[in-house]
């Protein structure tokens, strides 16, 4: 598990679209997890599985030949590692977009005409930015177009640290 972080519109989901490919050219099951501080209506307003939260369910699944939906109403929403532990154990890598101020291994899309300065620098869980712009001495930078790079530095580093360290180091950060 990585995060993918950064400012909006910093083009983080442009990111993980340009690796998601090239994951998957190496032979890795790639799940992504989305963070959003907004109010996003996942379910739909009337429709069966909507209903049977609104009833008191905790969660609901609803499943189709075109995929699977699950919600969680639980008034706390679980965490990644939780998240990424119960839904996630049939892939090698999850992209997690989002979640910037968590322990949890990052690296940070920083455009300079979208942000003043990379919100992460000082973090000790930032691995790198993905920018083409300076970035400080002691900061690895990635170039923010060479998808290939950057899939190779986050397989290296996503596929060396277990899992267990990275929800250690949450539970503990």
């Amino acid at each position: 598990m990585i995060c993918i972080v950064g400012s909006s519109g910093s083009g983080k989901t442009t990111v993980i679209e340009g690796i998601i490919p090239i994951l998957r050219r190496e032979g890795l099951r790639v799940g992504t997890l989305k963070h959003t501080h907004h109010d996003v209506p996942f379910d739909t307003r009337g429709k069966d599985s909507w209903r049977h939260g609104q009833a008191g369910a905790d969660q609901a699944a609803i499943v189709s030949p075109f995929g699977l939906a699950v919600f969680d109403y639980r008034a706390a929403p679980p965490g990644p590692e939780e998240i990424i532990e119960v839904h996630f154990h049939d892939v090698d890598i999850v992209l997690v977009e989002g979640y910037k101020w968590g322990a949890l291994p990052k690296v940070e899309v920083y455009r300079q005409d979208v942000s003043e300065a990379p919100v992460c620098v000082g973090d000790p869980s930032l691995l790198a930015l993905i920018t083409d712009g300076p970035t400080p001495r002691d900061v690895r930078r990635l170039p923010s177009r060479d998808y290939e790079r950057i899939a190779a530095f986050i397989m290296q580093c996503a596929l060396s640290t277990p899992f267990a360290l990275l929800a250690t180091a949450s539970a503990v950060g």
